[in-house]
């Protein structure tokens, strides 16, 4: 697990929300708060889907693709929100890349999550990894080589940080 702050909130704003950036991601949860709260929780609701559409569906989060438009919306504006956290999950393709690496001893399907959460308050954005596994794990070779993911898409992107 890692801290990153980041240096410039302009530019971990556009990537998360006005570009294509972190659309494979998943989301567990969004809190935004503006003129109100606003809570979306990612978790897909089986019951809303008929059995085929719930067949093209292949994980139990939303995809951050489809719900950034509405967290965009909520923030867009004059004033900037209070607050917000946004937590996503690397999708499964980055799950198996870290888990296909020589230096990591982790099997994918051990892998529930690789966690981003990002966090906005008081003007301030900090970026914390996290990691969870199906079972009690002494490695921690998976949650290190996410971390060094996370670094290089943030340089990639051109987003500014240090850690803390």
């Amino acid at each position: 697990m890692i801290s990153l702050q980041i240096k410039t909130t302009k530019s971990i704003m556009n990537a998360l929300l006005a570009s294509e950036c972190f659309d494979s991601f998943l989301l567990e949860e969004a809190v935004i708060a503006t003129f109100n709260t606003f809570h979306i929780d990612g978790h897909i609701v089986k019951d809303f889907y008929t059995a085929d559409e719930l067949s093209e569906v292949h994980a139990d989060f939303s995809r951050w693709k489809d719900i950034r438009p509405f967290c965009f919306q909520i923030i867009k504006g004059k004033k900037t929100p209070v607050s917000f956290k946004v937590v996503l999950h690397a999708p499964d393709q980055i799950v198996e890349k870290i888990a296909a690496d020589p230096e990591c001893g982790v099997a994918a399907n051990l892998i529930r999550a690789l966690a981003l959460n990002i966090r906005y308050d008081n003007g301030r954005v900090l970026c914390v990894t996290g990691s969870s596994y199906t079972t009690f794990l002494m490695d921690k070779s998976a949650e290190k080589l996410w971390d060094a993911h996370v670094r290089r898409m943030f340089s990639e992107l051109n987003i500014d940080f240090e850690e803390v």
